[in-house]
């Protein structure tokens, strides 16, 4: 079984290992397609998470049921599925209070994870962390379903109007998914920026998104000309670094709202916290993915990727698996927006 292994911080090895986890009534083993390179991967292989803490490596990833445990919430061999919390235990205090992306940990969902060809995935009748997918979704694009929940959790936080002005600064994956719902959801003028030239670059290309480079002295300028308002009604911040912060909250109008997907290390040196009053800011956090589910009880983040699947292309560079260390350089260094795997 071909899998990468991180070893430690910038150390990652393609092996091939006879090590297949047992599966247990709480898990379906899945035979994975795809995996992407997520911002909390990189964060590991970089060093800036504690390596020795986690259980699994990889879970944006599409595959094929093969075993299915106890067929709990009606999945089946030989079933497409992509990656994506779908179900709470709904008795916990985090379920019960509607934050249901607390239940679990990944360490407790996935063994080893999606780099791999092949991983266990807990599924329970309190649990899972599967969708189902149709046809209409090939597998390297329905790798992307986890990342768009994300997203999706970024855009429903968002609570946006119609019309409504929108900042994303910071354009990886989950800025631009999140700026891609948020268009499908009614707003407005949306603008995306980012400080780097090669990620600036690479948006303008896909004509997704018009884009301001926040490098430029004067970017703020820009964003008020092209909202024509002193400021705009919903900033997300995803760029995952704090000073940025600051910018967010000069951004936003009077009244407005900023939503932190960001996942920050370090603190914000000179921070000034008076416009929170000043303008009546709202602030709120947005964290990891969480069921998002339509009346009969199916993904509907599914739906949205199906909506947006030619667009959700233009954002993902794809690389065989035995071009998977190149992969992880390139989103890296951002010469990829999102580098999914393809294992088969």
């Amino acid at each position: 079984m071909r899998t990468i292994k991180l070893l430690a911080p910038s150390q990652l090895e393609m092996r091939e290992t006879d090590e297949r986890p047992a599966i247990t009534d709480s898990t379906v083993r899945v035979d994975v397609k795809a995996c992407g390179i997520c911002g909390s991967d990189l964060a590991l292989y970089n060093g800036r998470r504690d390596l020795s803490g986690e259980h699994y490596f990889g879970h944006e990833f599409s595959g094929v049921i093969t075993e299915v445990g106890n067929g709990a919430n009606g999945l089946k061999k030989g079933m497409r599925v992509a990656s994506e919390l779908v179900k709470g235990c709904g008795r916990c205090w985090f379920c019960r209070n509607g934050m249901q992306n607390y239940c679990k940990s990944l360490n407790d969902a996935l063994l080893p994870g999606g780099f791999t060809e092949q991983t266990l995935v807990t599924n329970t009748d309190a649990y899972s962390f599967l969708s189902p997918i149709p046809d209409e979704l090939d597998d390297i694009t329905a790798s992307i379903l986890e990342p768009a929940n994300c997203a999706y959790h970024v855009a429903m936080k968002a609570n946006i109007q119609p019309g409504d002005s929108v900042l994303v600064i910071g354009l990886g994956a989950i800025g631009l998914v999140a700026a891609m719902i948020l268009k499908t959801m009614g707003a407005g003028t949306v603008i995306g920026a980012d400080r780097s030239k090669l990620r600036l670059e690479q948006v303008r290309k896909t004509g997704l998104l018009d884009v301001i480079d926040t490098s430029e002295p004067a970017w703020m300028e820009q964003v008020k000309e092209m909202t024509a308002k002193d400021g705009v009604d919903i900033v997300i911040e995803a760029t995952g670094a704090p000073p940025v912060l600051k910018d967010a909250m000069a951004a936003a109008r009077t009244g407005g709202k900023i939503v932190v997907p960001s996942v920050y290390f370090g603190g914000i040196d000179g921070f000034e916290p008076l416009p929170i009053m000043r303008k009546e800011l709202t602030i709120v956090g947005s964290k990891g993915p969480a069921p998002q589910l339509k009346t009969d009880g199916t993904s509907a983040v599914v739906e949205k990727v199906i909506q947006m699947k030619d667009d959700l292309r233009k954002l993902i560079s794809v690389y065989e698996y035995k071009d998977a260390l190149q992969a992880f350089a390139d989103a890296r260094s951002g010469a990829a927006i999102k580098a999914v795997i393809q294992f088969s």
